[in-house]
């Protein structure tokens, strides 16, 4: 259910300003926005739509059931001039959609910020369905760069003189609306990860030299010195004012002939007799408060040094937020070398290396970039070896696979349990579960997809859209490759021509899509 002004209320309100790009978070989001929509608004003539059935057409003739059960309705709103975009579509969709946007044949897009990365695509205006966001944790404001990078496809060269950008205000959180300023756009940060394979490549390609300069030049390491330093010259500059501050206080601070203390003592009467209930049981602290302010003020011109304890307060509050962001660094920073020696002893205590010479598995794991430990035992072990290739591919597909929170897929018609039984045995050889992520999820999938299955049924054995099916397989492809490159480079020509024929069987149909 919508609060705030509904998609029909807001393209009325900037139809002066199409074609747009509606920005919404999440797929299903997205849909239902477009469906609205497209319940009250028709944008295309009919040679227009004359256009867009002959794009359609045309697609269709390349990829039969493009549209399929779940996209009908797509084809319903295109011929409106009204589309959705999201990851959750199959390359030749996105690619129709993409086309159509292109053509002028799409007025308002609903897409997810997904589109607003890599090919540009700019509109006459960019509007967003709210600035907050679920992150996989929780509901929080966009960021300054990812507002801007959405809103910078706002104006198109040598169309629109400004790019204008409208943010639907929900009622509910009027206050996360977000106003954001260009300069105070998030910097990008560095981040080095030293996976088993950037170990083993250092310790084949460089020199002992070569590495530590690596591991203490990288950005990473850089920025977070540089916002160090930046930060405790910062922290010194605010030393001194507060020193040069306290310079005009005199011996008797803090003593009751001292204004300053005098006037400390003046409140907490004047709140202990407010508070009459607390009096009763404070009697000696009220009395010992009475006798001090019996003693003499010092005659001073005691104003300086109120001005001057109100500014050293004001610098104490600026000095704890700088060591807050100081211990953060610190908590975050991360000791590259200790890190780079952790690796390099797990993989000289799994075989892959002794010293810095690589054995068997490690020179097999050099040419793997995705969960190499994992992918090398499965190779080492055997299990691989003694499977038939479709449930080969069923394994595969499964390697840094990070299923989301409802996705439910048929279970796998093979056996799993020696695939997790070596997760098991690496986990109890040190071996983090980052370098061990697999998941049973996709298994049928793939091995389906191996066995011929069509793409329409591979959507009937569960939930994943076309675009998840699609991205699961085009990965376990390249991780096919690395295999190839690794059998190959180890004199495994058995090995070799498995993963090259497994990865030919699932480069097809729509799989194998390469757009125009």
């Amino acid at each position: 259910m919508l609060s705030g002004p509904t998609p029909t209320e807001v393209v009325r309100a900037i139809q002066d300003y199409l074609p747009a790009l509606y920005f919404a978070f999440g797929r299903g989001r997205v849909e239902m926005l477009a469906e609205e929509l497209g319940r009250d608004w028709d944008f295309l003539s009919v040679q227009e739509k004359r256009e867009v059935r002959r794009l359609i057409k045309e697609a269709e003739e390349g990829y039969p059931g493009l549209f399929g059960p779940r996209r009908k309705n797509l084809r319903r709103l295109l011929l409106r001039g009204i589309g959705y975009h999201h990851a959750g579509l199959s390359p030749a969709l996105k690619d129709l959609v993409e086309r159509l946007y292109e053509s002028q044949l799409v007025y308002v897009l609903f897409c997810t910020e997904t589109f607003a990365v890599g090919v540009n695509f700019p509109a006459a205006s960019a509007v967003f369905d709210a600035c907050r966001k679920w992150d996989g944790h929780e509901f929080r404001p966009l960021m300054a760069r990812e507002f801007f990078q959405m809103a910078g496809r706002a104006g198109r060269r040598g169309f629109d003189p400004v790019g204008r950008v409208f943010v639907r205000i929900d009622e509910r959180f009027p206050e996360q609306t977000g106003f954001y300023r260009e300069e105070e756009v998030e910097p990008v940060r560095g981040r080095l990860v030293l996976s088993p394979n950037t170990v083993l490549s250092l310790l084949h390609w460089k020199s002992d030299e070569e590495i530590q300069r690596f591991l203490e030049m990288n950005l990473a390491t850089y920025q977070s010195s540089r916002e160090s330093r930046q930060l405790q010259g910062e922290v010194e500059r605010l030393r001194q004012q507060v020193k040069e501050l306290a310079r005009c206080f005199c011996d008797e601070r803090g003593q009751p002939c001292c204004e300053l203390f005098r006037l400390k003592i003046k409140k907490e009467l004047r709140r202990m007799r407010r508070n009459r209930r607390g009096v009763k049981g404070n009697r000696e602290r009220l009395r010992a408060l009475q006798d001090l302010l019996k003693a003499g003020r010092k005659d001073c011109s005691y104003r300086v040094c109120l001005e001057a304890e109100k500014e050293i307060r004001r610098l104490e509050e600026q000095l704890h937020v700088l060591h807050a962001r100081l211990r953060e660094i610190k908590a975050q920073s991360r000791d590259y070398p200790e890190e780079f020696r952790r690796v390099w002893g797990l993989l000289e205590s799994l075989g892959y290396v002794q010293g810095r010479e690589l054995l068997p598995r490690g020179r097999f794991a050099l040419h793997v970039h995705v969960q190499e430990i994992l992918v090398t035992e499965l190779v080492f072990t055997g299990i691989i070896a003694d499977l038939p290739p479709w449930q080969v591919a069923g394994i595969l597909a499964g390697v840094d696979y990070l299923p989301g929170r409802d996705e439910e897929v048929v279970e796998p018609p093979f056996p799993t349990e020696p695939v997790e039984e070596l997760r098991q045995y690496l986990f109890k050889r040190g071996v983090p579960e980052s370098f061990c992520l697999w998941s049973p999820v996709p298994c049928a999938l793939a091995a389906a997809w191996y066995q011929g299955a069509s793409f329409n049924e591979l959507l009937g054995m569960g939930n994943l859209q076309e675009g998840d099916i699609y991205s699961l397989l085009r990965r376990e492809i390249d991780l096919l490759r690395q295999v190839e490159r690794a059998a190959q480079a180890t004199g495994d020509q058995g090995l070799a021509r498995l993963a090259r024929e497994i990865r030919n069987r699932l480069d097809r149909d729509e799989v194998a899509f390469v757009g125009v």
